[in-house]
């Protein structure tokens, strides 16, 4: 008889980006932090590298903005009550979803957050190449200086 749910058939069906990077318990703690409101930067910072971590904590971040935004125009208290009881089922899912490893996506978030960071990227990369192209050894201050200093 076999196992109709053994592990090696469950990993065999799951997608290939899942199986290239495994995640550490390290990064899937990190990652579950995401979903837990202004902790969501804290896996941004501490594991930088961490494609897991980028991942969760882009959508978390984001939702926590978009909760915190939506919080704070919510002028109904059964509003407030509705969307803080959307907020904990979304964060307790996805926190969980990050703990067992898995790369769950929330369909407009994810999408959103993409394109931020790609933006953030372009920006950095454009201002990089700005310094990279200005030389603290050619400053024009300096060449005034040196020739101020051979006039006299």
């Amino acid at each position: 008889m076999e196992n109709e749910g053994s592990p090696v058939e469950e990993e065999k069906k799951a997608s290939p980006s899942e199986l290239d990077e495994m995640t550490t318990l390290h990064e899937r703690t990190l990652a579950a932090l995401s979903y837990i409101g202004p902790l969501c930067v804290i896996p941004l910072f501490l594991n930088k590298e961490s494609r897991f971590c980028r991942f969760h904590g882009k959508q978390g971040l984001l939702l926590f903005i978009l909760f915190f935004l939506a919080q704070l125009f919510a002028v109904l208290d059964l509003v407030q009550d509705a969307l803080f009881i959307l907020q904990v089922i979304i964060f307790f899912y996805m926190g969980l979803a990050a703990l067992s490893g898995r790369w769950t996506k929330l369909p407009f978030i994810y999408e959103t957050a993409d394109k931020l960071e790609q933006q953030l990227q372009t920006k950095n990369k454009e201002e990089e190449n700005k310094e990279a192209h200005f030389k603290p050894d050619e400053t024009p201050s300096k060449e005034a200086g040196d020739s101020s200093k051979n006039n006299q």
